[in-house]
């Protein structure tokens, strides 16, 4: 929710402006624009404004991590959210060697995420493949009783 307070021309005009961002997808929706003039003052637009996001955020209650987790990004190659083929080249030692393997990954909270990999090299091409997603999916189990902050909580 935003405070604005503007004069374009003459008399000073305030207005409480409500935002609503869809997460997946970053849009942004207006949900109202509650003036203080309609609603008889600052405190009364405020609660107005309140009112409108509480009833947004019961409309469209926040996704569990595990549901935003398995939404497939526009850049997905694997085909399987989370999941991905590396193929590298490493200089160590001099030598340049190539590196091959799946990557699992999973957000641990704080914008950071997990990573673990499996090589082709050892588990061959289906058996990296195989336990990255195990793996993946484990790990998105331990996360299925949480969820993204309510936009209630940061007010």
């Amino acid at each position: 929710m935003t405070h604005a307070e503007y004069s374009p021309s003459g008399p000073r005009r305030v207005e409480h402006t409500l935002l609503a961002r869809d997460r997946p997808t970053a849009e942004t929706h207006l949900c109202a624009r509650l003036s203080d003039g309609r609603h008889g003052g600052r405190q009364p637009a405020f609660q107005a404004a309140k009112l409108c996001r509480d009833a947004l955020v019961t409309a469209h209650p926040p996704l569990s991590k595990p549901a935003y987790c398995a939404i497939r990004k526009k850049n997905n190659r694997s085909g399987i959210s989370g999941l991905m083929r590396v193929d590298t080249w490493q200089v160590h030692n001099g030598r340049r060697s190539r590196r091959l393997h799946w990557e699992a990954q999973w957000p641990i909270g704080n914008g950071k995420a997990r990573h673990q990999k499996f090589s082709i090299t050892k588990y061959g091409e289906e058996g990296a493949k195989r336990k990255a997603l195990a793996a993946r999916r484990a790990a998105l189990k331990a996360l299925a009783t949480q969820t993204f902050p309510s936009v209630k909580a940061s007010l």
